[in-house]
């Protein structure tokens, strides 16, 4: 009965490193957008050119800000009857600002959203550029992302060679 186990048990391995050999690596990859975001250097050079936008804009708003406010505080010091002229143009100045704050607010958020848009467009047709050609290297049939794969038997992790390509190109523009 012993050998008749173990004559069942060994071609059942067998089989099994049979079935594994002609089987493909994998149908499909996955790939971390977060840490691609977190690491690629496009990524990180566009998060600090967002950064200095809302940076510049905040200072610019900022000092439309001060002017308003120090508008306001030199018309409530005009006082008197004989001032009247005096705080009625300072009310026209403070409300014009008012606008312009309101105006420099909108401007700056479209062009916020006008920056980002057109960054992560640049910064998707890199990316599917790259996970296009792993996919065909690696003969991967379709690419996850990971952190939207709750369990998968198996698969190819492309992160790290999408991010090393990302970031040599990246490289090679900044040198030229």
């Amino acid at each position: 009965m012993k050998p008749v186990f173990a004559g069942l048990l060994g071609i059942g391995l067998l089989a099994t490193g049979v079935e594994q050999a002609v089987q493909p690596r994998s149908a499909f990859g996955y790939l971390s957008v977060q840490r691609i975001l977190n690491e690629s250097l496009d990524a990180k050079a566009a998060a600090k050119r967002l950064e200095d936008l809302r940076l510049a804009r905040a200072k610019d708003i900022g000092a439309k800000q001060h002017a308003l406010e120090a508008t306001r505080l030199e018309e409530a010091n005009a006082g008197g009857m004989f001032r009247a002229s005096s705080r009625a143009r300072l009310k026209a100045r403070g409300d014009q600002q008012q606008k312009e704050i309101q105006e420099a607010t909108q401007q700056a958020q479209i062009e916020f959203l006008n920056l980002q848009r057109q960054l992560q467009a640049d910064l998707q047709r890199e990316l599917n550029a790259v996970v296009a050609d792993l996919a065909k290297r690696h003969a991967i049939q379709l690419v996850l992302n990971k952190e939207g794969v709750v369990w998968s038997s198996t698969g190819t992790d492309l992160t790290g060679e999408a991010l090393e390509r990302l970031n040599v190109a990246a490289q090679n523009r900044t040198t030229r």
